[in-house]
């Protein structure tokens, strides 16, 4: 529509002599009607949105192919048939994207001085020459670039907090009793050496002093915390828990972690001041 107004104020101008390539865009034009119905009529609304795309791809291709900008300057006549077919590919567009972009086709509809025709109707003339259309105007407003990484973010936040809404927390367990809790010794300990344990990626194999002795921990956190990063994490571990081999490795004990809402594994950590070997009760 800008070089259309730019070249002849506003005049659609007629068909000249077509090549294979404007008769194949034409008759790609053609079929796009039906295809994007049938579409509509079986509820597959993506495909026929995508199908419309495809059709505004078609336009824009066949302008970069001809590059009518530049033939203008030697051949006005071609430059007529480009414009002619590339506005039919417009006038079909405002008719076929309407049910998706309603508001959109009608100021496509308003710069083109065009009320559309009947679906069944949409053709290779869909609009004629010699119509006169308005002074064309941007169609959608440009987005800043940190306008839609804000979005983004916001989108993002509500995803998180959507799925943190709808996550199942574990039921309760079976009640315990006052006693079966006094049996377990929990106490305050400091993570004293890490490393990684051989052919696993979750275990880490901790030592730990727990202020009555040094011992050695397996851990599922590696998938959460590097070995250099929890040398002197003061931790609250359950001491009287009876070893167990695991990977190769003893076990005595275990680091007690809470998990929060993305799934992740953190530490119940006792206050800083809090001494080796205190009991947590």
């Amino acid at each position: 529509m800008v070089l259309t107004d730019k070249y002849w104020g506003g005049i659609i101008p007629a068909q000249n002599e077509l090549t294979d390539m404007d008769k194949s865009v034409l008759n790609d034009l053609e079929s796009y009607p039906l295809k994007i119905s049938a579409s509509i009529e079986k509820h597959r609304y993506k495909k026929a949105l995508g199908l419309i795309m495809k059709l505004s791809d078609l336009g824009n291709k066949y302008l970069a192919d001809t590059e009518p900008w530049k033939l203008i300057k030697t051949d006005e006549a071609r430059v007529q048939t480009i414009m002619n077919i590339a506005l039919q590919i417009t006038a079909a567009l405002a008719v076929l994207a309407e049910p998706f972009l309603p508001e959109t086709v009608k100021k496509m509809k308003t710069m083109m001085n065009y009320d559309g025709v009947i679906w069944s109707s949409i053709s290779s003339s869909n609009i004629e020459a010699g119509h006169k259309i308005s002074k064309p105007s941007l169609l959608f407003q440009r987005i800043d670039d940190d306008v839609v990484e804000t979005q983004r973010a916001k989108l993002k936040k509500s995803k998180e907090d959507a799925e943190a809404a709808l996550k199942v927390v574990t039921p309760q367990k079976d009640t315990t009793t006052f006693e079966d809790f006094q049996n377990m010794d929990i106490r305050v300990g400091t993570i004293l050496e890490a490393e990684k344990i051989k052919k696993s990626k979750k275990l880490l194999k901790l030592k730990v002093d727990t202020g009555i002795d040094q011992r050695t921990v397996v851990s599922g956190i590696a998938e959460f915390y590097k070995t250099e990063d929890v040398i002197g994490q003061k931790v609250s571990i359950l001491v009287n828990l009876a070893p167990r081999k695991i990977m190769g490795t003893e076990s005595q004990g275990m680091i007690l972690m809470a998990e929060n809402n993305k799934g992740e594994l953190q530490f119940i950590v006792p206050t800083n001041s809090s001494d080796n070997g205190g009991i947590i009760a």
